[in-house]
């Protein structure tokens, strides 16, 4: 079985979408403690010990940054098991941020415990444009964190879209679309008819007091549809639930191992 948990973690701020939270920790915008993020991270540290994934997927984590204190999230999270780490940027690759910006650090990452091979991409239009395109035990999967805004929204997917189609394969889709007008967002995605929503029917999976919606999405090919049971875990410390896939009696082919058992990438941002 390959397992894999995808997770905003909403830059561990311990808000939980909530009207309460919203106004009573409205600070943690501003500048989060590192105790309050180490809560946070703690949680999801444990989550993943208890679920053991094979990858784990996360948008809005912290590098550090102005706001947290200049403190990497990701660190807390690592453990002996995982071979593979990434940490990168989620603007345009080019893009650099002096150390009092506060975009600085915002960043996604993934940890991996198998072997696997991954490229870092970036769509060509909006400022969230990072997309790692990875390959696990034979599966491609590809992990984004979309634009808030719609237009550019539609053009992201529809390059993602083509960026799916660039190989035949068991393919996985997965992230955090920000889809506000709804499902019909996905239909470059969908429209060839290689790909399904997963957790179309698996409930909200993000909250803002009493509004829910599915911003985080899966999608999967349909060569996986018999293979893949799906679920959406509670996340206390974020407005973003968990989502857990894993894909289950499918012939696998292990990736080649790495030259490099262990990477951790920081892109250097000038001071």
């Amino acid at each position: 079985m390959l397992r894999i948990v995808y997770a905003n973690l909403g830059y561990s701020r311990a808000i939980d979408g909530s009207l309460g939270h919203h106004v009573k920790r409205v600070h943690h915008h501003v500048f989060t403690t590192r105790n309050v993020q180490l809560r946070s991270l703690h949680y999801v540290r444990d989550r993943l010990r208890e679920l053991r994934p094979d990858l784990s997927c996360f948008v809005e984590i912290d590098r550090g940054s102005l706001t947290n204190g200049f403190f990497d999230q990701s660190r807390a999270l690592v453990e002996d098991h995982h071979t593979t780490v990434r940490i990168d940027n989620k603007y345009s690759a080019e893009r650099k941020f002096r150390r009092l910006s506060v975009s600085r650090g915002k960043s996604n990452a993934f940890l991996a415990c198998r072997p696997l091979t991954y490229v870092a991409r970036y769509l060509s239009v909006g400022k969230k444009r990072l997309v790692y395109d990875l390959e696990m035990a034979g599966i491609r999967v590809l992990v984004a964190h979309l634009s808030l805004r719609y237009r550019v929204r539609c053009v992201q997917l529809a390059e993602l879209a083509r960026w799916v189609e660039e190989r035949d394969g068991p393919s996985v889709v997965i992230g955090d679309f920000n889809l506000f007008r709804g499902s019909g967002e996905l239909q470059p995605l969908l429209a060839s008819g290689r790909m399904a929503h997963a957790n179309a029917d698996a409930g909200p999976t993000f909250r803002l007091g009493p509004y829910r919606a599915t911003l985080d999405t899966c999608l999967i090919s349909r060569d996986l549809m018999d293979h893949c049971e799906l679920h959406i875990l509670d996340q206390p410390f974020s407005d973003h639930q968990m989502i857990q896939l894993d894909i289950k009696g499918f012939e696998m082919n292990e990736a080649p191992p790495l030259a490099t058992p262990l990477l951790v990438s920081a892109q250097a941002e000038p001071a």
